[in-house]
């Protein structure tokens, strides 16, 4: 039993029981449990609910997926005209520049639902809800000169703009080919893209605070893990690992692993740029991130994956701090008295006070502050070249040489 703060100060005992990342089950001093959002404790609360998780212990599932018998897709509109076929899913709606065979449809509707699900089932605290309205949206373009019209960055495979809260992917990078009238799977489809760009959308509102290869890393592992009739066996990882070199050594060869000291500095902007102007160099740096990610869940310490979701639960506390400021700007610019600016900034009488801004946003040097302490939890005290010596060692004994 401890002292909580409760919504409009109030003072009570009680006893965690559990937390889901969102929500606090508490049992009462009188036995009565309450269930409270995080976000609506003290900052004091809501620091011992992130020490809490830190403790627990981490629990990988063996598969994750959907039953396809359940899985239902609804034609929200079918324009052959303008090339504009519209479906929706339970979480998802997609549009596509051709109409979609049903047997490719119907493996489309559950790779998105599956992913839904494997992204809330991974220890990894990232809790997956639409940004906007009630669905996921996704954009499946016919061509690449209709994806480099739509902002597709030159030799990807796919794109997800945060911006728009919108993953777009050219037909090519899924195998999918014309089938008289539609368009069907041919016999190089692969979802993996499309499980790539899921996961980026799936992690939306974690994208700001994560560096560049853990990004690009955990989409690689997720679109790595071995899926099939929309069940992820995530048990089998190692075998997705050897599919993955496999794939890579058919392709021309397993790329020398990039310098993990520069990636973990590369931003956003470096990343595109490689990806556009040096395909070969960008390939490595995919290809590390996903070392970096499957070695810090499998490979690790005591290969329980603990060093990596406690470093994700830090980056989540200040992903929380930072959704309950902006939360509370939004409320108070909604207040009589507040004078919202056209440029988004806004005004307040001296009668209001105004939500504390997170440390983090304060300053470039907060940001730097907060980057180097988070990726101090994943050195564990280890400089880069010894933590990439016990990488190469670690992936020699299962058998691959970096």
């Amino acid at each position: 039993m401890r002292e909580w703060t409760f919504p409009g100060g109030i003072a009570t005992r009680a006893a965690l029981r559990t937390f889901d990342g969102k929500t606090a089950v508490l049992r009462l001093s009188n036995g009565q449990r309450a269930s409270l959002p995080s976000d609506s404790l003290g900052e004091a609360d809501r620091a011992y609910l992130g020490e809490w998780q830190d403790q627990q212990p981490v629990v990988m599932p063996d598969s994750v997926g959907v039953d396809s018998k359940k899985v239902t897709v609804e034609v929200g509109s079918e324009d052959e005209k303008n090339e504009k076929f519209v479906y929706r899913t339970q979480h998802f709606e997609f549009t596509s520049d051709g109409k979609l065979t049903q047997n490719l449809l119907r493996d489309v509707a559950r790779n998105f639902e599956a992913t839904y699900e494997l992204l809330k089932a991974l220890p990894w605290r990232t809790q997956p809800q639409p940004e906007e309205g009630d669905r996921f949206h996704a954009l499946l373009v016919r061509s690449r000169e209709r994806y480099k019209e739509e902002g597709g960055t030159p030799n990807s495979g796919g794109i997800y703009f945060s911006s728009r809260k919108l993953f777009i992917v050219p037909f090519d990078s899924l195998g999918i080919e014309r089938l008289g009238k539609s368009f069907a799977k041919s016999p190089d489809y692969r979802p993996n893209t499309l499980v790539h760009e899921l996961t980026h959308q799936m992690m939306n509102s974690w994208l700001d605070l994560l560096p560049q290869w853990v990004i690009e890393g955990t989409a690689e592992y997720t679109n790595i893990i071995p899926l099939r009739f929309g069940v992820f066996r995530v048990s089998s990882a190692k075998s997705g690992l050897r599919d993955y070199i496999a794939f890579l050594k058919a392709r021309g060869g397993v790329p020398e692993p990039f310098p993990i000291e520069e990636l973990f500095g590369i931003s956003d902007k470096q990343w595109s740029e490689a990806l556009a102007q040096n395909p070969e160099e960008s390939g490595r740096m995919y290809f590390t991130s996903y070392l970096l990610v499957n070695y810090f869940m499998h490979m690790d310490g005591k290969g329980d994956g603990a060093r990596f979701v406690k470093y994700m639960c830090a980056i989540d506390r200040v992903r929380q701090q930072i959704e309950v400021y902006e939360t509370g700007v939004e409320a108070l610019k909604k207040l009589p008295g507040v004078k919202v600016l056209p440029d988004g900034s806004y005004r307040w009488p001296a009668t209001l006070r105004p939500p504390s801004i997170p440390e983090v946003l304060t300053s470039p040097e907060k940001r730097a502050e907060f980057e180097k302490s988070t990726l101090d939890i994943l050195l564990n005290g280890r400089t880069t070249d010894e933590l990439m010596n016990q990488i190469r060692s670690a992936y020699r004994r299962v058998g691959i040489k970096l």
